[in-house]
């Protein structure tokens, strides 16, 4: 009997539905089983940190395409097995560009968060690409032309034969041009020349061939250190005549940059030989005290002080939370007073505790912190004052910490921590005091830059970074003399830190130029890898051991910039490695590092910068983010401004509150003019050259040294001047 169309339809749809039902189960378990082992992989990222910082240090983002090649591949395995097996050739160039786009990602250093010390390519990327990156994207390249030449020999073979036949043919037509082949003649008839040249030249040293530039070309700060070395101010416009440096021709000075030549005095200065009898100079006068502002009078407020610690306790009863306030933990500041609350017994209305009772119902328990910290808000309300800080605990004591703002709040001047004994015993024991502020208890803040060894500074505009950028430095001025520290500056807004130009400390004028800026952390790592010889000759570990029997002293050397985000952002990668250089290896060679920022964002202060220097101050910020990027912890969002601050520092796990200190531009000229006084020991033209010698390696030739602008020993100069070029012919 004959089916109709119908039944054969139903019939094939049955036989056909029949033979795909375990296709369908097959997927159904190979989905499940894929889900299982992503929420496995998942929940063990998630759980195991070590496995999650290992994924992401081995291939980071190039898991991505790594991932997907795999999947393909045991898809292809479990469905495709014989379209694997002929095209296996795709496969492996598949794999190759893999490779290729992990290559790439190894390019990429984000330098902060978990990729601070790998690449977004991971370690494994860095194997196929990495730094330099020269090399890199030649691995990368040989990956490309050799993989397809494997893999499809007969194929690409005869391709690859025709272009290098092409190549070859237009790299002939190149070199058997007529232009080129004058141009060829050209150089080396130059060349010729100039060797000629250089032979004929008996006096000029064979290390230095460069011709001397137009005196239009020559930069001003190199003019201005010119200047200092043939007895002018720096600060003066008068066209300045190239200084002989022994063992360098005078035609090749200009060509110099401050920082240069002053590594280079300071090199040609170990060449010279000790005269046995120098000519005694009379010691540096340090500024005394009266040129800086007298403080604020201190008014006593004890009474307010108790009647706010009455309204604390009474704040914080009236939500639940007992405490009681310490007369002895009230502390006065010059623009917060703080709080001791020691938290008191909490019990419900049964007599028992909310949280723990002993078997008869009696017990009772204390009031937890996170109860007071939940109360900030209202203790603000009740205090009336817009912003209040809560420590959870006060270091060495078992109080919570309650900052509130002063109601007569007054200014922290300079001289009331220069005056101040912590201030004068880190100066009498050799050190760099820096005059940072007073604590929340009143009590001044010194630090001692030499030990730190660098200093990072950042906060928003108007908050006082620039403030205490300048009082450090005149703390500075106020304990050293050149002879004991010199000074590199760095302003790009060239607003702030140009007040000191004119500074014996200063080895070159203030800086306002990102290509001044790259030449002066060259010079500093030139310097300091001199430095470092100098200090293995003498058998000794650091500068405090060699300047102890050094007969020639080699002074600190501080490099103050006052707006780091313009410079790394222009000099990059570049910029962020020699610096971080300085950081790690200077502070054995008395190189300290000075930093300020307005924008504390993690592209400016990096994580490899902030690894190398610990101490750090936070003034007002923008965001808890500004804060973290800083402090690694919250709280610079919170500050009053005007100078209050929070420093981070080695000795201390947490953060301190400090007022700044506060120096005004009448301070800064009083300075800048008692070390720019002609009646000082040494006129202040001299005593910068010989410091800025001094600084690169050591002490400087005194017999160079006489009164150079005072007119009545003008031929005496002229007389010194003959002998130091006699002295160093002869060498």
């Amino acid at each position: 009997m004959a089916r109709t169309p119908e039944g054969k339809r139903r019939s094939s749809r049955s036989r056909s539905g029949g033979k795909s039902s375990p296709v369908r189960i097959a997927f159904v378990i190979d989905g499940l089983v894929l889900v299982t082992a992503v929420l496995a992989l998942a929940i063990t990222l998630f759980l195991r940190p070590d496995a999650r910082d290992w994924a992401i240090k081995s291939l980071a983002y190039g898991w991505a395409p790594v991932g997907l090649w795999l999947g393909a591949l045991i898809f292809g395995l479990r469905y495709h097995t014989k379209s694997i097996a002929r095209q296996w050739q795709w496969w492996v160039t598949a794999a190759a560009g893999v490779g290729i786009i992990i290559g790439v990602l190894s390019f990429f250093h984000p330098g902060f968060g978990v990729f601070a010390d790998v690449s977004l390519g991971g370690r494994w990327g860095t194997i196929l690409g990495g730094a330099p990156l020269s090399l890199g994207i030649a691995k990368l390249l040989i990956i490309a032309v050799l993989t397809p030449v494997v893999v499809f020999p007969k194929r690409v073979g005869p391709l690859y034969a025709r272009a290098f036949e092409q190549v070859g043919q237009s790299a002939r037509f190149v070199a058997e041009h007529p232009l080129l082949k004058r141009f060829r003649g050209a150089i080396a008839q130059k060349l010729k020349s100039r060797t000629e040249d250089a032979a004929g030249d008996s006096s000029a040293p064979e290390a230095i061939t460069e011709l001397t530039p137009e005196p239009s070309a020559v930069d001003p700060t190199v003019a201005a250190v010119a200047a200092v070395a043939d007895g002018k101010p720096a600060q003066d416009d008068s066209p300045a005549q190239p200084e002989v440096i022994p063992g360098t021709p005078a035609d090749t000075r200009s060509e110099l940059s401050a920082i240069d030549g002053f590594v280079i005095d300071e090199l040609s200065l170990y060449a010279e030989p000790v005269d046995p009898d120098p000519v005694s100079n009379p010691p540096w006068l340090l500024p005394a005290a009266d040129l800086l502002t007298d403080p604020e009078p201190v008014e006593s407020n004890e009474e307010a002080l108790a009647a706010t610690a009455r309204l604390i306790e009474d704040t914080l009863a009236s939500y639940g939370a007992n405490v009681t306030v310490p007369d002895a933990s009230i502390q006065s500041g010059p623009r917060l007073n703080r709080f001791g609350l020691d938290p008191g017994w909490l019990t419900d209305d049964k007599g028992g505790s909310d949280d723990q009772q002993d078997g008869d119902g009696g017990g009772r328990s204390r009031v937890r912190v996170q109860a007071i910290l939940a109360r900030q808000n209202d203790l603000a309300l009740a205090l009336k004052t817009p912003t209040i800080r809560i420590q959870p605990t006060i270091p060495g004591e078992s109080l919570v910490g309650l900052e509130v703002p002063s109601l007569t709040p007054r200014r922290v001047g300079l001289k009331e921590v220069v005056e101040s004994q912590a201030f004068v015993d880190c100066a009498a024991k050799g050190g760099l005091p820096v005059a940072i502020g007073l604590d929340i208890a009143g009590e001044p803040e010194v630090l001692d830059l030499a030990g730190l060894p660098h200093l990072l500074i950042a906060g928003a505009t108007g908050t006082g970074k620039s403030v205490c950028l300048n009082s450090i430095v005149a703390s500075l001025l106020v304990s050293k003399s050149p002879d004991e520290m010199r000074l590199l500056m760095v302003d790009p807004k060239g607003v702030e830190l140009t007040p000191f130009d004119g500074l014996p400390h200063l080895a070159a004028p203030t800086v306002q130029e990102f290509k001044g800026f790259t030449e002066s952390l060259k010079g500093l790592l030139s310097l300091m890898q001199q430095r470092y010889t100098r200090l293995a000759e003498a058998g000794a570990r650091n500068i405090a051991g060699y300047n102890a029997t050094a007969e020639r002293r080699m002074p600190y050397v501080v490099l103050v910039v006052d707006e780091l985000a313009e410079l790394m952002l222009a000099g990059g990668r570049e910029a962020e490695a020699n610096l971080v250089r300085l950081a790690q290896m200077g502070r054995a060679t008395g190189i300290h590092l000075m930093l300020a920022t307005q924008r504390p964002t993690v592209d400016v202060v990096t994580g490899l910068l902030k690894a190398n220097i610990a101490t750090r101050i936070a003034f007002t910020v923008a965001s808890q983010t500004d804060s973290r990027v800083i402090l690694d912890v919250s709280g610079a969002e919170d500050l009053l401004g005007r100078g209050d601050m929070l420093l981070l520092e080695n000795q201390s796990p947490q953060p301190r509150r400090v007022q700044g200190t506060f120096v005004d531009d009448g301070e800064v000229s009083r300075l800048v003019e008692f070390w720019r006084d002609p009646s000082q020991s040494r006129p202040p033209a001299l005593e910068v050259e010989l410091d800025e010698e001094e600084i690169d390696g050591e002490e400087i030739v005194d017999e160079e040294i006489d009164d150079a602008d005072t007119d009545d020993l003008e031929s005496e100069d002229d007389d010194a001047g003959d002998e130091e070029t006699t002295d160093s012919e002869s060498e």
